[in-house]
């Protein structure tokens, strides 16, 4: 019986089982792309005249691997297997059938990745993947700036991801929802710690003075050290008159769901205010400007959201009250997201620290793992859309999960050389090891494993999950944000507390999938 590292390796070095890269009138998302797992294939031109196609790869062993084609845009699947890890550079020359000399179609350097090695080539998980969901929530309850919450009723001005008010506080407010489960006894404070939270953002959020009523802000400088988030969260200011229109849906999301652990239906009237903006915004493909002025509206650029979070809105919505015109919205959205991201794979990275980008610029897995996990969840029987999930599952892996050695010229992004794995990383404006990258990628390896029940896709999230509770402090239960730093696990630099939740919420859930108890 062949290993799970054997089975990873034959699927990285298949033609057919290689991740879609272009042609056939759709564009080549990888122009920008500086990593590859599965054999890659470029966008080189056509050269008038050519007779063939001379593909020659020297890798960082300093051996040569070549093969020919009658096309520029061959996949390296005939040479991939005898590539060594490491850097790459690749030169396809074109002999000419007339003018008796070869002319050079392109050249492109990039980093061969390490396959997947099993989950028995790597350290064991150090503790259940229950246990490490537990000590996460617990440590979200604890710590002083989540319960400045209890005490003062506004945010730590001490923590400068206070900053994005919409995004931190959402995630806050559901992980005290999950904790009050979890632990029955602390029910009481964690709800209050909730609805304190939450009550905040109900006072920050634009009034009558602003075309954008009932939406909360995405950037807040209320009460906090300015000093200190400029310094750490310098994004934040130029923005701050602005409004990212993927947050709203996350904290409509977060009132649906207080609402239901509270009996207060104030929330739901607030969720409803952000459903009733949306309504009147949507453009005509179905989607929003992702970013517009906070008091005008007016859109302050041509982006269109594709994000899952604005779907999942919609869809939870709908679910509450049947109303046809948000099924619409949804429908339409869904469709939009098909037709940008995945019909032509430009996953654009949206985030609201980093700057916008063009097609294929900074591409992330973020919304690819929710697509993937979307269709796992509502087309299980479906062999052509599974089909096309699994096809998207080899991008992510291909382009953002690291089962070894990191690539030497990403680390110096970050000026470091001591970066964990296996890991995600984030999107190529910021391709590093990150906590939330993670584990979203092993929540889309699980769910399509749940719906193929191809054990290697369940190994591959194992090891992920494996890898978080390793990087978990084990007193505390902390989990880093960035893997980047021999010490990162007691030197939380740049802790994005949303990030530790929600790989909380994935270890909780991996944990109920495997039955743990």
């Amino acid at each position: 019986m062949k290993s799970f590292a054997q089975q990873a390796l034959e699927e990285y070095n298949s033609s057919e089982l290689t991740t879609k890269r272009g042609g056939g009138g759709k564009p080549f998302w990888n122009l920008n792309s500086s990593q590859f797992m599965f054999a890659p294939q470029f966008l080189f031109p056509e050269i008038p005249g050519a007779a063939k196609y001379v593909y020659t790869a020297t890798d960082s062993q300093g051996k040569t691997h070549s093969f020919e084609a009658n096309t520029p845009t061959a996949d390296l699947c005939p040479i991939w297997a005898d590539i060594a890890v490491g850097f790459v550079t690749l030169t396809v020359e074109a002999p000419h059938r007339f003018l008796g000399r070869s002319f050079t179609a392109g050249t492109r350097t990039f980093y061969k990745t390490a396959p997947f090695p099993g989950r028995e080539a790597l350290p064991p998980k150090a503790c259940s993947y229950k246990e490490c969901a537990a000590s996460a929530f617990r440590f979200v309850f604890e710590d002083p700036s989540c319960r400045y919450w209890l005490e003062h009723g506004k945010p730590d001005p001490e923590y400068y991801h206070n900053v994005y008010p919409s995004k931190t506080i959402s995630s806050l407010v559901n992980a005290m929802i999950a904790y009050a489960e979890l632990c029955p006894e602390n029910k009481s404070e964690a709800l209050k710690l909730a609805t304190n939270a939450a009550d905040y953002l109900l006072s920050i959020t634009y009034g009558a003075e602003s075309k954008l009523e009932g939406v909360p802000p995405t950037y807040s400088f209320l009460g906090l050290n300015k000093e200190n988030v400029d310094k750490n969260a310098p994004a934040a200011y130029r923005r701050r008159n602005t409004v990212m229109m993927i947050y709203p849906a996350s904290v409509g999301l977060m009132y649906l769901a207080l609402e239901k652990a509270t009996g207060d239906s104030k929330y739901f009237e607030a969720a409803k205010k952000i459903i009733d903006y949306y309504k009147k915004t949507v453009l005509p493909n179905g989607s929003w400007y992702l970013l517009v002025d906070a008091m005008s509206g007016k859109e302050e650029s041509k982006n269109f959201v594709v994000h899952f979070t604005v779907l999942n809105f919609l869809h939870n919505f709908y679910e509450r009250t049947k109303d046809e015109e948000v099924g619409e919205l949804e429908k339409n959205y869904y469709d939009c997201i098909v037709k940008v991201s995945l019909e032509n794979y430009n996953w654009e990275g949206q985030f609201e620290d980093i700057a916008l980008s063009g097609n294929y610029q900074n591409l992330t897995h973020l919304n690819a793992d929710s697509m993937i996990m979307y269709i796992a969840k509502n087309f299980p029987d479906n062999p052509e859309k599974i089909a096309e999930a699994e096809e998207l599952m080899r991008f992510v892996e291909d382009q953002f999960v690291v089962w070894g050695k990191h690539a030497p010229w990403n680390q110096h992004l970050a000026g470091g050389d001591y970066w964990y794995s296996p890991a995600a990383l984030e999107q190529y404006y910021w391709y590093v090891p990150i906590d939330g990258s993670t584990i979203t990628v092993m929540r889309a390896f699980l769910e399509l494993y749940r719906a193929t029940k191809k054990p290697l896709l369940l190994e591959k999230a194992c090891a992920l999950a494996d890898s978080i509770t390793r990087m978990q402090h084990p007193k505390t239960g902390v989990i880093p944000t960035h893997w980047m730093w021999e010490d990162c696990t007691e030197r939380l630099q740049n802790f994005w507390l949303n990030c530790h939740i929600g790989t909380a919420f994935g270890m909780k859930y991996i944990a109920e999938v495997l039955g743990e108890v």
